[in-house]
């Protein structure tokens, strides 16, 4: 967040050509659909068909699977965007959700400390305001920076996160971006079950929780109560930003990186006849020492974090959805020294509030689902439609003390619909999709001095189009498929952007938004135990945003012109019944500035590996369960210049475990298990942000039980 930013440092090739969803695109990419489609019309057999569920999939309407129920693979095949499910579940408690989601193809994550501090993730090269985060389809994105800070997400709540690349699934409205993170908290327990877990550096950490269903199973309750403390002063090497040389490489030890965070969450699900309805509310604060980068250390300052949310979300059968959130978050700094932000020590107190509310409609003609009716004879199997409109308003008040900033607001409203044919016995599956958004705000530039006077009469109304296309072929039945998508988007300034703050960001009115355009082919299968994915992807944005250094100590957003991105992702994973499985992944993207300015043009993005890598591998024999896990990140420029002496070098993490589940009749009640973990096995010196050290070799224990009705 922008209270918390303080000092402030700024941040060969020939460029290639643009791309947009124009005539040059949608001729060649049609035709190749009407190839497909000759293809599998003359060689198609029919496929029968799953029976549609009786109750909504958290997915949005315009998410297809091609196989219903759980499958068995986190690789969902979808004409929505190139998708992977990864389930958290409880053998990942204790590692916050920039861990996790780090170690999905495509995504990387910068993280600026432990645990508790600021995580943001960048999505095929794609930085972090890009990217659309979710939490049971629900936008989570702030205004003011237009990013999701993930160490401030309960990861304790959920249970799986939905990684969607190059297109934001029309059904969550807005004006859509690079690509999407679905958080899901949805789940069904019974019983009580809890987590206890310790670790090094007085990492502590506690998870309780308690289920109920109805006999006939039409109610459902679940509380949660969770909490988490660390000291983190763990020991660095401070290599005094040059990396390849060791001689002035000097030890320190992490101070005021303390943190503590607790918690509680409850959910409440009814369904009566056609009708269901959920309801769910939640609470964190999350108390933080704030020590700054090594070069400005902010040894007396501490953050203070609470955020109180809630979502009620009403079905009507398969056809009607209507779903509003609300949510208000509170952050203090206390600053006693002016360590953070040099002449204005004491409090900076900020409070945001969210407000969104959605309502949408899906149904299907012809397929013999008793939707709007039949279809006339033809190529074209079954027909499903999605539509709706979400109104979203945000609100954003920071104070110096008693000093008060401009009221910061904005409204968003947005409509969206989209088609999905199936063809050819629904082994082909093509979906258009479209969304506006209009976009209004009313307050004034912040006064670059504060005793002078706001703007008068400030009125800004903008509005966007995001179209996309999508494909889905089944080539083979359940076993290999081809997809296909084409999206754009808009990303309009955030508000540090537009209007800055006082802690030496300078406001920019004149910023235009940037133009996002991606487009990506993937291939997938499954053979057996095993499964794949192969994708080529590619992005483009116009008046692409940076913040550049316009003064000592103050930096100022601009627009720089073009990036362009293109890679390979490899996911793939092999399972020897319940006792062996493998998971691995690859990305190669070669992230490249197309800027304006001649000195950047053709160089390298910053904070982005070219290469990156990941291999889990687990084991089950009788009650024992040993894993291990690899992770690669190729070396990153940080500036945009690319300069050697800030470059980072390439490394390798190295994480082992052992669960081991207590027999059926060893210990009365619950079932129990043990586990043990050692992460950064290797001791790694590693800093994704220079000044902003990561923790070394590191170990947790772990007891976890659970109600054996469950």
């Amino acid at each position: 967040m922008a209270i918390f930013s303080g000092r402030k440092n700024p941040s060969s090739r020939k460029p290639d050509g643009d791309f947009r969803l124009g005539p040059e695109l949608f001729v060649p990419w049609v035709m190749c659909l009407g190839v497909l489609l000759a293809t599998t019309v003359g060689r198609a057999e029919p496929v029968p068909t799953a029976a549609p569920p009786v109750a909504w999939s958290d997915q949005p309407a315009d998410t297809l699977d091609v196989v219903a129920g759980v499958l068995p693979d986190p690789v969902v095949p979808s004409a929505a965007g190139v998708c992977t499910r990864l389930e958290l579940g409880t053998g990942r408690v204790g590692r916050d959700l920039g861990e996790t989601l780090n170690q999905v193809a495509g995504v990387q994550v910068r993280r600026y400390g432990g645990a508790g501090f600021a995580s943001v993730p960048a999505l095929r090269g794609a930085a972090a305001a890009q990217i659309q985060i979710f939490m049971d389809g629900m936008p989570l994105n702030s205004a003011q920076t237009g990013a999701t800070d993930l160490s401030l997400v309960p990861v304790d709540r959920l249970v799986a996160a939905e990684v969607y690349r190059g297109v934001v699934p029309t059904g969550w409205g807005g004006a859509g971006g690079a690509g999407a993170v679905n958080l899901v908290t949805e789940r069904r327990s019974s019983g009580l079950s809890g987590v206890l877990r310790s670790g090094t550096w007085g990492d502590r950490t506690g998870r309780a929780d308690w289920g109920w269903n109805s006999p006939d199973g039409s109610t459902s309750l679940i509380l949660l109560a969770h909490g988490r403390r660390s000291d983190n002063d763990y020991a660095f090497i401070n290599h005094i930003q040059t990396f390849h040389t060791a001689g002035d490489d000097t030890v320190g030890r992490r101070d005021n990186a303390w943190f503590r965070h607790w918690g509680w969450w409850g959910s409440a699900r009814h369904q009566a006849r056609a009708w269901q309805i959920r309801l769910q509310a939640g609470f964190t604060r999350q108390d933080g020492g704030r020590p700054g980068s090594l070069n400005y250390p902010s040894l007396a300052a501490s953050v203070r974090r609470q955020r109180a949310d809630s979502q009620l979300r009403l079905d009507w059968g398969n056809h009607v959805r209507f779903q509003i959130s609300a949510a208000r978050e509170k952050q203090f700094l206390y600053d006693p020294e002016s360590e953070v932000d040099d002449g204005f020590g004491g409090t900076i107190s900020s409070i945001a509030e969210d407000l969104t509310a959605r309502l949408s409609y899906s149904d299907t003609l012809g397929g013999g689902s008793g939707g709007l009716g039949r279809l006339p004879t033809g190529p074209l199997d079954m027909l499903e439609i999605s539509a709706g409109v979400q109104h979203r308003g945000q609100w954003f008040d920071q104070r110096y003390d008693e000093d008060a900033d401009p009221l910061r607001n904005r409204n968003a409203t947005s409509a969206f619909a989209g088609l999905t044919a199936h063809l050819a016995h629904s082994r082909l599956k093509i979906m258009p999709a479209w969304r506006w958004q209009r976009t209004e705000d009313d307050f004034p530039a912040l006064p670059p001095l504060p005793w002078l006077p706001e703007e008068v009469g400030a009125y800004h109304r903008r509005d966007d189009v995001s179209p996309s296309l999508g494909a889905l072929w089944e080539i083979r039945p359940n076993s290999l498929f081809l997809q296909a998508h084409l999206a754009e988007s808009v990303r309009v300034p955030t508000w540090i952007e537009l209007f800055g703050h006082r802690g030496g960001i300078d406001g920019n009115r004149g910023l235009a938004p940037e133009e996002i355009a991606a487009a990506d082919l993937a291939v997938m299968w499954r053979a057996g135990a095993g499964y794949g994915r192969l994708a080529l992807f590619r992005a483009r944005t116009r008046n692409a945003i940076v913040f550049v250094q316009n003064s000592p100590g103050t930096s100022k957003a601009r627009n720089i012109g073009q990036t362009r991105t293109w890679g390979l992702e490899w996911e793939t994973g092999w399972r020897a019944g319940r006792h062996l499985q493998v998971s691995a992944n690859l990305t190669w993207q070669d992230a490249e500035d197309q800027g304006m300015e001649t000195a950047y043009q053709g160089l390298d993005l910053p904070f982005l590996s070219e290469i990156s890598a990941w291999c889990r591998l687990a084991r089950r024999s009788g009650m024992v369960r040993p894993w291990a896990e690899v992770q690669y990140e190729g070396p990153r420029f940080r500036d945009r210049s690319n300069t050697l002496l800030d470059r980072a070098p390439e490394r390798s993490l190295v994480n082992a475990g052992l669960v081991c589940d207590v027999p059926d009749g060893w210990l009365p009640g619950p079932a129990v298990s043990l586990s043990a973990e050692v992460c950064n096995l290797t001791d790694s010196s590693v800093y994704d942000i220079e000044q902003f050290p990561l923790p070394g070799r590191s170990w947790h224990l772990s007891l976890r039980w659970a109600s054996r009705e469950e």
